[in-house]
Formats: C-alpha cells, structure tokens, sequence
C-alpha cells in the first residue's frame, strides 16, 4: 500500500505501515506537505476504494489546479471538502470545529462504505478556528474517532519547535524540509517515528518532475 505509492518511498519504508495509522506530517512552508499527503491519498485509491481530503486553507478548486501543476492525478474516489459553505454560517459564531469534522467523516463514510483514508490540511487552521481550553482532551477523542472509524490519516501541521499532544497520540511523524548546500535548496524527507514499521531515519531528498513527487537517496 503506502510503500508503493510514490516512485521511492520504499528508500524509507522498509515495511508497510499498518491500517489505520495516524501520521503527522509536519513542515515549514514550501515543503511540500499537502503535495506529499494528496500523493500519497490519491496512488493509493488508484485501483478503486475511496478517501477524502478535507482542506481548512484553500478551496476545493483551487487545491485541485495546485495538484495538477505538480503533476498529481486525482482519482474518482478520492473527494476534496472544503469547509467553503460552512465559513458562512461561522461569521458570527465560534465553530467546534474538531466536532465538525468528526460530524464530516461521519457523513462521508455512510455516503462512501469504502472510505478508508483521510487527509486534513492543516491542524494548524483547525486551531486557529477551534476553541483550544481543553485541546488536549478534545485531540484525545478526535484520534479515537479516527481509530475507531479505521482509517488511515495524514494530519497536515506546520512545523513548530512546540509539540502538542497531537506527537504523542500520532502513530507516525513524516517530517519535510529544506536544506541549503553548495548545489542548491534541496528538499528533504524524514521519518521521525512510525509505530509498527520498520523505516530509514536519514533524511533523503524528495523531488517534483512532470510524473510527481519522487524521492531519491539519503542527505548528508
């Protein structure tokens, strides 16, 4: 599954990561991490199944044209929400929003019974419209939610030196980003944890061309 989604992630991965898991994928701007999420939604469901990318940051058709320019295909089953007619109704109100798409994936999973993959970009957004008194708590039930549902999630997050309770309950952390050297900006990949899985913790450099996102040796 994941291991053979994009062109040498398997550089990375040594075994499959399990069903279900909940994965961080964490970045300064620039690094790719909705790029790399949507890639890894949409190679997966490319033999049927569904999944849904739900973004907080850009409308759904906005979302699709920057995939397109980086050469990712966006298979039937693979549905994008963008919380666009919900902002109306919040003008004038503070939203729940981690129950709201608790209540999203709910509504997508009895309309799709093959849901299996979730994606939400970004954590960070959701935060900024959520009220965070309880935070702790409430990210506590909204990664049981997820579990009991079976799915498999990438959480988008910028990155940030501070780490919330959403590290610890992760089941994966994939980290992006840049390094600077005489060749060159490069970006980079790394795996900094990922329960149940065998896996490189070098950073390797990740790639776009006309065929996606790619990823190619170690960084040293």
């Amino acid at each position: 599954m994941i291991r053979d989604s994009i062109k040498g992630i398997d550089r990375i991965l040594e075994t499959e990561i399990p069903k279900g898991s909940i994965i961080l994928v964490t970045g300064a701007e620039g690094t790719l991490k909705s790029g790399l999420a949507f890639s890894l939604l949409a190679s997966e469901l490319e033999g049927g199944g569904d999944g849904l990318y739900a973004t907080l940051e850009q409308t759904k058709e906005s979302h699709l044209n920057n995939m397109e320019s980086l050469g990712v295909k966006t298979p039937d089953g693979l549905h994008v929400f963008d919380y666009q007619d919900m902002r109306v109704e919040w003008r004038d109100r503070e939203p729940d929003m981690l129950k709201t798409t608790e209540e999203v994936l709910d509504y997508y999973s009895e309309k799709h019974k093959g849901l299996s993959l979730f994606a939400l970009d970004s954590m960070n957004a959701l935060y900024t419209l959520s009220d965070t008194t309880n935070l702790r708590r409430e990210m506590y039930y909204f990664f049981d939610h997820l579990r009991e549902m079976g799915l498999t999630s990438l959480l988008i997050m910028e990155d940030s030196s501070h780490r919330g309770p959403e590290h610890f309950l992760a089941d994966g952390v994939i980290e992006l980003g840049l390094v600077e050297g005489a060749d060159g900006v490069k970006r980079y990949i790394r795996i900094r944890k990922m329960r149940a899985t065998k896996h490189r913790m070098e950073r390797h450099q990740m790639v776009v061309d006309r065929d996606g996102i790619s990823i190619l040796g170690p960084i040293y």
